[in-house]
């Protein structure tokens, strides 16, 4: 008996092309900035968008000069989970999905 080697593929669409068009359209362009301007919500004591949590501010804080200073700079979350598709514990296979999410954006479009 033969076995099956696995294949390996990848699926994904280029970033850089993505934040290109992003910026590329003036309106989408200051929504990603959106986080600098005064247009932001109000710190009320609660987590309404990742730009008023701590380690936001405290980023901001300690890389200041090198990247918090910039408004058009990109913050990322990324994040992966694998799972096995077929529900078998003896496959080999498994499905690994990687999300990559602009933190950049209002609320309303997050």
């Amino acid at each position: 008996m033969q076995r099956k080697s696995p294949a390996l593929s990848l699926w994904y669409l280029p970033v850089i092309d993505r934040l290109c068009a992003l910026f590329g359209n003036q309106e989408d362009a200051q929504l990603v900035s959106w986080h600098a301007s005064a247009e932001q919500m109000k710190d009320e004591g609660k987590l309404q968008h990742p730009s008023n949590g701590k380690q936001w501010k405290r980023f901001d804080a300690k890389f200041l000069k090198e990247f918090g200073n910039e408004a058009r700079n990109v913050r990322f979350a990324l994040s992966t989970d694998g799972m096995n598709p077929f529900g078998d514990l003896r496959s080999s296979h498994s499905t690994w999905s990687v999300i990559l999410t602009t933190y950049n954006l209002p609320p309303y479009l997050c």
